[in-house]
């Protein structure tokens, strides 16, 4: 499979009004800890040795090389270009700049798509998850991992709409305010999901879906807004967020949900 590089001009059709305005962006999930925990989540939804994976917003491509290392056939598109640049000749040419509303890759010819913390970044949400059931195989898997508006801390951050300020991540409850009134006085650069939300979001672009969960952080600064107390306090942390993953209802206030969905045998096109 080979990935064209394309304009990365950010298409845009129908987009969460409730959210004004969001841009592509993105941080880094690929941490150690957080890497290695997201690929142990990965391998129990899907078989990877072997598969053709997409990574939809693959950022340096460390996802890619860890799942070329499992043995699967793994390409990245990310909108970056200094990103791709960084990384595309150590990964022989598997990562592609591209936008994700408009992906430069055959239809049904994928067996994985991995959307990792990147469908809250992009201009159009629903768009990208048709162009992401398009190149998937009849039967092919998503999977997704996105906020999860359960957890009390808004992780992405806001800004106080009249001064600009940014709002501290340890300000609790924020992502339990209506959008409504959110919107009101705060500007958000990413988007928030409850978790039927994003469900029904990924059921109306065709998919069925098949598995949901949720996981915990790591506590190793992927927002580089971690409050310095919390750097301090990370070991600890990590053993009482690794205990909580495990309890049932707790589990469900991770700071990350998981959709797992397939593309039903039959390969209808996704709905418009």
């Amino acid at each position: 499979m080979t990935i064209s590089t394309v304009s990365t001009t950010p298409s845009v059709s129908r987009v969460n009004a409730a959210y004004a305005d969001i841009k592509p962006a993105g941080g880094d999930t690929a941490t150690p800890l957080n890497l290695s925990k997201r690929l142990r989540a990965i391998e129990q939804y899907a078989a990877i040795d072997g598969k053709q994976i997409l990574d939809c917003g693959c950022g340096a491509g460390e996802y890619v090389q860890a799942f070329r290392s499992l043995g699967a056939d793994a390409w990245g598109i990310e909108f970056s270009k200094e990103k791709v640049a960084s990384s595309r000749a150590a990964l022989g040419g598997r990562l592609a700049v591209g936008d994700l509303a408009a992906l430069a890759v055959r239809d049904s010819t994928i067996d994985i798509a991995l959307l990792n913390e990147v469908l809250e970044h992009v201009p159009d949400e629903r768009r990208v998850l048709r162009e992401v059931y398009r190149v998937l195989r009849p039967g092919g898997t998503l999977v997704l991992f996105s906020p999860n508006r359960r957890y009390p801390f808004e992780t992405h951050g806001s800004t106080l709409k009249r001064s600009g300020r940014r709002v501290p991540h340890y300000v609790p409850l924020i992502p339990y305010i209506p959008l409504g009134v959110a919107t009101t006085f705060l500007d958000f650069w990413a988007r928030n999901y409850w978790p039927g939300e994003l469900r029904r979001m990924v059921a109306d672009a065709g998919f069925t879906v098949a598995r949901t969960d949720f996981v915990w952080q790591t506590f190793e600064g992927i927002s580089s807004h971690q409050p310095r107390l919390i750097t301090l306090l990370s070991p600890v942390l990590r053993i009482a967020s690794n205990t909580l993953e495990r309890i049932p209802i707790l589990r469900s206030l991770g700071v990350s949900q998981v959709v797992v969905a397939r593309k039903p045998a039959g390969g209808a096109e996704a709905r418009a």
